[in-house]
């Protein structure tokens, strides 16, 4: 399933965001070094696929001026886009028409191109489904937010294979490793609304900050994850295994003893009934 994070927030968020945006050139400036200057990636957001950095930092900071917030409170938040190894590998096969890449430097130029459109086109309908998670009948061009596609990760020194020894603090990791980062502004484009993914659903109902004539749209976390999985295997005709399932993933690890036992077994005749497929 993709894993779609939404980062704790820090005493930059309650700023501009021009550290962060400048953070997210990093890949840039090591494919500049290299002179591979046809595979940096530009920022994006709903509508424009090259944003400079400039241009991306201004939305999310003049989105959040004379919108109500205090000095004190946050002005965006900062969201990754994760995929397993094996929607990676599908994503790379749709757009090569190859199995077996496990790199992006093994794609021609019209292919990583390919490769990037699928996964932006992705990211927009992944923040499509954000905005209208949102408990205030919020479209996608109601929020502000910029987004960037990288394809490179590298082992930190906390991670267990370092630890274990079997690979180096800022060793690239093997394998396909793309993901997207997103800044997405508090404020709605327009009203002012807060919008804020860290407000459940669960703890508000979309009361108004005492003292002021600010609502707070409340955000289903989770059922934001179950419409981005839905949203890709749409896209892209994946056809999703049951234990790759994000309802199961979290019965699995969160659910009752009986939750646990049911879909195992149904996982258990899953993989049966795939393994008979296969003999026939």
């Amino acid at each position: 399933m993709p894993v779609c994070i939404i980062h704790k927030t820090t005493a930059d968020s309650k700023g501009s965001c021009s550290k962060y945006t400048f953070y997210l050139n990093k890949e840039n400036q090591e494919l500049i070094a290299e002179k591979k200057y046809d595979r940096q990636q530009f920022f994006f957001d709903q509508h424009q696929n090259k944003l400079s950095s400039t241009t991306a930092m201004q939305k999310i900071d003049q989105n959040t001026r004379g919108k109500g917030l205090t000095r004190k409170e946050d002005k965006y938040f900062t969201v990754t886009l994760n995929f397993s190894e094996k929607e990676l590998s599908y994503l790379a096969e749709k757009a090569t028409g190859r199995k077996g890449i496990d790199n992006v430097n093994q794609m021609s130029k019209k292919e990583f191109e390919k490769y990037n459109t699928n996964i932006r086109e992705y990211a927009r309908n992944a923040m499509k489904n954000y905005a209208s998670n949102f408990r205030n009948n919020i479209s996608k061009n109601d929020i502000v937010y910029f987004g960037k596609t990288e394809h490179k990760r590298k082992y930190k020194g906390t991670e267990k294979e370092v630890i274990n020894g079997k690979a180096k603090s800022g060793e690239l990791k093997p394998g396909l490793q793309s993901h997207v980062h997103i800044v997405v502004s508090r404020s709605h484009k327009e009203k002012r609304i807060r919008l804020s993914p860290h407000r459940s659903a669960r703890n508000t109902n979309n009361h108004k900050l005492r003292g002021r004539n600010v609502p707070n749209a409340s955000f289903d976390r989770m059922q934001w994850v179950i419409k981005n999985e839905q949203s890709f295997d749409r896209q892209f005709k994946y056809e999703r295994s049951l234990n790759e399932k994000f309802e199961v993933q979290y019965a699995l690890k969160n659910g009752t003893p009986e939750e646990k036992i049911k879909y195992k077994s149904l996982i258990q005749e899953n993989n049966l009934d795939k393994s008979k497929e296969l003999e026939l």
